[in-house]
C-alpha cells in the first residue's frame, strides 16, 4: 500500500516538474552577437543588447504574451519595490481594501516585457500569469518578483512569411515598456519580501 502511494507522490512531483520547467518557450530566443532574436506569430524581431538590469517589483497586472505577435513571454504592470516598501508596511493587506489603492499605485507603474532566457526562467514566468489571476480573484497576498537579466531595444522587425521590414508595427513601444532577457528569476510573497524571508 504504502508502495503504491510512494510511485503516486513520485509521478505527481515529475509531472509537476516537467510542465513547470520542461516546457519549450515559444519565442525560442537566440543570441547572436550583440542582439537577441525571437520570432512571435509573424514576425522575427532583433532585439539590441543594452547591459545588464537587476530589480525586485510589485506586480499590479500580468498578461501572457506567449502567442502574440508582442516579442515578450509575459508583460507586467509593476511597481518598483523600494518605492512601495513603506507603503507596504504601512498598509500590509491594502488591496482588500477596493480600488483606491491600485488606482494610486497605477500612477507609479511601469510595464516590463519579459524573454524567459531559459526553461527554468519560462517555467516560472509561465506560471506566474495563472499565480497573479488567483491572487486578484481571492484578494491574496501581493506578489513580488525580483529578476536579473538584459535590457533590450527592439532594432529590426521582418514578417516571417516575406522577410518584408515592419518596424513600424512595434515603433513606439520602446518607451512604452522596458523589455528585458530574464537569466534569473524569483518570485515570492510582498510580505515576505519585507520580512526578510
Amino acid at each position: 500500500m504504502w508502495k503504491a502511494a510512494l510511485v503516486l507522490v513520485l509521478l505527481f512531483a515529475a509531472g509537476h516538474f516537467a510542465v513547470r520547467y520542461l516546457r519549450t518557450n515559444p519565442l525560442d530566443p537566440v543570441i547572436e552577437g550583440g542582439e537577441v532574436v525571437v520570432s512571435t506569430k509573424e514576425y522575427a524581431i532583433r532585439l539590441a543588447r543594452e547591459g545588464r538590469v537587476e530589480g525586485t517589483y510589485l506586480v499590479t497586472a500580468a498578461k501572457s504574451e506567449d502567442f502574440s505577435n508582442e516579442p515578450a513571454n509575459v508583460t507586467l504592470t509593476v511597481v518598483d519595490f523600494a518605492a512601495t516598501a513603506s507603503y507596504l508596511r504601512a498598509y500590509p493587506d491594502f488591496h482588500r481594501y477596493g480600488a483606491m489603492p491600485e488606482l494610486q499605485l497605477g500612477n507609479a507603474s511601469t510595464l516590463l516585457a519579459l524573454i524567459a532566457a531559459n526553461r527554468v526562467v519560462y517555467g516560472e514566468l509561465h506560471g506566474l500569469g495563472d499565480l497573479f489571476e488567483e491572487r486578484s480573484r481571492a484578494r491574496g497576498e501581493r506578489i513580488c518578483l525580483t529578476i536579473s537579466g538584459e535590457a533590450l531595444r527592439v532594432s529590426a522587425v521582418a514578417a516571417l512569411e516575406t522577410g518584408i521590414d515592419r518596424a513600424g508595427s512595434l515603433e513606439g513601444r520602446n518607451d512604452e515598456r522596458q523589455r528585458v532577457l530574464v537569466n534569473e528569476v524569483r518570485i515570492e510573497d510582498c510580505v515576505d519580501r519585507l520580512a526578510g524571508r
